[in-house]
């Protein structure tokens, strides 16, 4: 009777612990001239932008609305409408009440429409973090450019304006990083500016640094210790590092380990069918395997597919003749891309004969050239 007593007691305990670490969230307002037409809300799971839809409604006869529910965990989201924007939110169990201004679309000021009533600092800080993320998007692409241009400039004079240039653009990324670090380093939206906008683009080192400097009670958060175990686990992919073990399945059904390859220098290829960017480079990673697979060089490509016919046919198409190994889970759920921290493809490893890390993130003449180097030794 007391066990009986004792179980009934922890059961009721783990449901309202269950309960307790729901959030909810109350989104009210009015949208001028919004009748009839639909608001959504998109998580910003896993730091992409493009959001995983949490919940929609249609505008009300007079211009309100309402979208209520509740969450597993703190997060970052979007409020959406179909040519009027995106409001960046913060899912925190607060109540959110905004209007939205009849206005036309602009990719300068996409929150434009959006009006907030009572701005909290943690709200105004994931406003400044996707803020971040556009501004990132454009300067990324000014500085392929500008490195492209470096390399072809045929005199000092072109190369040390170009250089100027690149400077420049790299400033003005470090300076708003240090802006939003100086207003919201004490923020809870803080460890998702990592997870949106570091990890996919910057070196462990700018990550470590950044994430040091948030306050002890942030860093104790849920997402505060997840990004303190993220970096740690890079820490632990650094060069000089064993590579994780792994096993996968190949196309035919077999199985492929990491440590079946002990002996040679391998390159793991993360990549999928659907990536532009990967298949892009292929072209690239074939060629220095057909240099180098007869003095040793294996590669393993680990797809981010979830579509055996479709992975099967990309590697068919394009001629790849390495190494195949896929979950077929996609790239959240993949373990191995989990295990190696891949939050974006194309990513390469190179892995020594020894098991350990050599290099990672190399593309283009950078990997041409590293692996150049290790069979010159």
């Amino acid at each position: 009777m007391m066990m009986r007593g004792f179980l009934s007691l922890m059961m009721c305990c783990l449901l309202w612990g269950t309960a307790y670490s729901q959030i909810t969230y109350d989104i009210t307002g009015v949208w001028e001239n919004g009748a009839g037409r639909t608001i959504s809300v998109r998580t910003l799971e896993d730091g992409n932008v493009e959001g995983e839809f949490l919940d929609s409604v249609v505008v009300a006869d007079d211009g309100t609305f309402a979208l209520r529910g509740e969450v597993n965990k703190k997060k970052c989201a979007m409020l959406m409408s179909a040519k009027n924007g995106f409001r960046t939110i913060f899912l925190d169990g607060k109540p959110l009440r905004l209007t939205i201004k009849e206005s036309e679309y602009s990719y300068k000021n996409p929150s434009g429409p959006y009006v907030l009533e009572n701005e909290t600092r943690d709200q105004a800080a994931a406003q400044a973090m996707i803020q971040f993320w556009g501004d990132d998007y454009i300067r990324n692409f000014s500085l392929g450019g500008l490195g492209i241009s470096l390399k072809r400039a045929d005199t000092r004079q072109k190369r040390d304006s170009i250089a100027q240039e690149i400077e420049r653009v790299a400033k003005e990324q470090r300076d708003q990083m240090e802006a939003f670090l100086q207003s919201y380093g004490d923020s809870d939206v803080a460890p998702f500016f990592i997870e949106v906008n570091m990890l996919r683009m910057m070196s462990l080192e700018q990550i470590a640094a950044f994430y040091d400097r948030f306050t002890d009670r942030v860093k104790q958060t849920e997402k505060g210790k997840e990004m303190g175990e993220r970096i740690a686990q890079l820490k632990r992919l650094a060069p000089g590092s064993p590579a994780p073990e792994f096993e996968l399945t190949t196309p035919d059904g077999g199985k492929l380990a990491l440590k079946d390859l002990r002996g040679h220098i391998v390159l793991i290829d993360f990549w999928a069918s659907w990536c532009g960017p990967c298949m892009d480079e292929m072209p690239n990673v074939k060629a220095i395997y057909e240099k180098y697979h007869d003095r040793g060089l294996e590669i393993v490509g680990v797809s981010m597919d979830n579509n055996k016919a479709n992975w099967e046919r990309a590697i068919e198409r394009a001629g790849l003749v390495w190494h195949h190994v896929s979950s077929l889970k996609g790239m959240n759920r993949c373990p191995v891309a989990k295990l190696y921290q891949v939050v974006a493809i194309p990513k390469l490893y190179i892995i020594g004969k020894d098991g350990k890390i050599i290099a990672k993130d190399l593309r283009g003449e950078e990997l041409r050239e590293k692996i150049d180097e290790l069979f010159e030794e």
